[in-house]
């Protein structure tokens, strides 16, 4: 894969860094790029080593040899980088080989924290949300460890390239987002890449490719940031791997010059961040969780219906905080919504189990009773290894 002339270009009250993509296997192109407002233009600036990272895996997926990037890029990312690609293929027991970095190298100047800002990826999720909420109430403004600066990314779940493209749920959760960020003192940085066309499989993306692209982003604002926050998923105990954005994969996407870490937010369950919002009466507003684009009704940003909207407004039942959010077209949860819903893997075990006594302590067992015997069945399923037969049908039927 070949990574060349990379540029900027103003056009439409828009800045972007761009470059073009060859593969060499495929004779494929593509034109890459991050994309904000004119206005913010400040915030990136067309970096080699965003390119590389924003790439990489990409390459690897499709089966590319080497990665062959115009311009300098630092020496110690790239054998980061290097490793990130190792652990993954180890991770995953893939036959996927590392490809072969080449480019000249230039090191990236050391910044001054004094003149740089700390950087956080907020989806509008619990994670990125709660992070977000931690971090301001743990360090003064004028900290260089307080988060001065929150991406808003479209072009990975929001922007799916294999889903309906909806402007309008992105327009809302800009809106949203931009108030909660205001009354914090944080400036919101709405940011559009196309880095997934390269490799469009959401598999890819979840368990391979997801960290690097947000660290991407953080590489083209690195010389306005010294550090980087991608909120985890999981309390430390249930964080699994193989996982696209694992701490320990998240931190080779870093270097000397900008740190990617977790805010230290695996201290905390699932239910312990909805606690957290709790606190912050916006966010109840301005939560979004679902990724059923197709799902959401007008001036919303979720669906309601979803597996994932079902198990969020289950936590803030249990928190007393459903009745108090407009975030979901219903505050209510009822059996029904809970039957179809499925327990996949070890992950969801952790937001699941932690609602059980709570609900129970509320009068709702008849919910409690749905989740103790769907948690039975998980565990059943996997004491007979019927779950290993789930990804054997799913390439059957053409599924990633």
């Amino acid at each position: 894969m070949f990574i060349r002339n990379i540029q900027e270009k103003h056009e439409n009250g828009q800045y972007r860094i761009q470059a073009e993509v060859e593969f060499e296997v495929t004779a494929a192109r593509e034109m890459i790029f991050f994309s904000v407002t004119a206005e913010q233009a400040g915030w990136i600036r067309p970096e080699p080593n965003a390119f590389m990272v924003g790439t990489a895996m990409a390459a690897m997926w499709n089966k590319e040899t080497r990665l062959e990037v115009e311009g300098g890029v630092d020496p110690q990312l790239s054998a980061r980088l290097k490793m990130a690609m190792r652990l993954l293929s180890h991770w995953h027991k893939s036959p996927l080989q590392p490809v072969s970095i080449q480019a000249p190298t230039a090191a990236h100047p050391m910044p001054a924290t004094t003149l740089s800002t700390t950087a956080l990826f907020l989806s509008g999720g619990v994670d990125s949300l709660a992070a977000l909420y931690w971090n301001t109430r743990q360090y003064p403004m004028g900290d260089p460890r307080r988060v001065g600066v929150a991406f808003f990314v479209h072009g990975l779940d929001v922007g799916d390239p294999n889903k309906q493209d909806r402007p309008d749920i992105w327009a809302l959760g800009v809106r949203k987002l931009s108030g909660l960020c205001q009354e914090l003192g944080v400036e919101l940085v709405p940011i559009r890449v196309n880095l997934r066309n390269l490799a469009r499989s959401w598999y890819f993306y979840a368990e391979w490719q997801f960290a690097s692209l947000l660290a991407a982003i953080a590489h083209a604002a690195s010389s306005r940031i010294h550090r980087c926050i991608i909120a985890p998923d999981n309390a430390l105990e249930y964080t699994e791997h193989p996982h696209g954005s694992h701490p320990w994969l998240n931190s080779y996407f870093g270097a000397d010059f900008l740190d990617v870490i977790t805010g230290d937010m695996e201290q905390f369950s699932r239910l312990e961040k909805i606690a957290l919002l709790s606190k912050w009466p916006g966010a109840l507003d301005a939560l979004r969780v679902c990724w059923d684009t197709g799902a959401i009704p007008e001036n919303h940003l979720n669906c309601g219906c979803c597996a994932k909207c079902v198990r969020t407004m289950l936590e803030f039942l249990v928190c007393g905080q459903l009745a108090h959010s407009k975030a979901f077209p219903e505050n209510e949860v009822t059996p029904d919504m809970l039957k179809p819903m499925h327990i996949r893997s070890n992950v969801e075990v952790e937001y699941f189990v932690e609602l059980l006594s709570p609900l129970e302590k509320t009068g709702r067992q008849d919910l409690a009773a749905i989740i103790k015997r769907k948690l039975w069945l998980f565990q059943t399923e996997r004491m007979l290894g019927l779950h290993h037969l789930r990804p054997i049908a799913k390439k059957l039927l053409g599924r990633n």
